[in-house]
């Protein structure tokens, strides 16, 4: 008797629960840099960045209060100064405003030769530093956003694969 009563209970508990559906294959999509925003009951699966941007002569902050994308690329700096010319090729994409960083390529496996500047207009002096490449990492994708999220690509070099569900109850 308890065993039947407590299959029961199992049963009603199960019974309870609802999920949040099912999802439908309905597209597959290419997303370059313009802003793309998954619509309602859908979401969109990222499964492929492809291609880069090329940084020529780009002014970089990398200061405590900076965002920007090198930050990332694990740069060792000298303290006293937060700003330095560079050519890097980066892969990125946007999601809600929030750049996520692919990979960064072009600097050597040792140190860059570098200009630095305390602020990017100033007189630049020549410099040497270690910079590391940022190889892709394998957990950022696949990436899923539910509906209403923004995406874009990095640039117009790069090109995001992107798979559409539509979520059925």
């Amino acid at each position: 008797m308890k065993h039947g009563v407590l299959v029961l209970f199992f049963i009603g508990l199960l019974s309870l629960g609802k999920a949040q559906g099912n999802l439908q294959f309905n597209q597959a999509l290419l997303l370059d840099s313009a802003l793309a925003t998954v619509p309602a009951n859908k979401v969109w699966k990222i499964t492929a960045v492809s291609g880069s941007e090329y940084r020529l002569n780009e002014c970089v902050d990398i200061s405590a209060n900076s965002n920007h994308e090198l930050k990332s690329a694990r740069c060792g700096f000298a303290p006293s100064t937060g700003t330095f010319i560079a050519n890097y090729s980066v892969s990125a994409f946007i999601v809600n405003n929030k750049r996520i960083i692919n990979s960064v390529e072009g600097f050597s496996p040792t140190s860059t030769t570098v200009y630095l500047s305390g602020n990017c207009t100033n007189s630049w002096t020549s410099s040497t530093f270690s910079c590391a490449n940022r190889a892709t990492t394998p957990n950022i994708l696949p990436m899923w956003l539910p509906a209403g999220t923004t995406l874009r690509s990095g640039g117009p070099n790069t090109v995001l694969s992107v798979l559409e569900f539509n979520i059925v109850p």
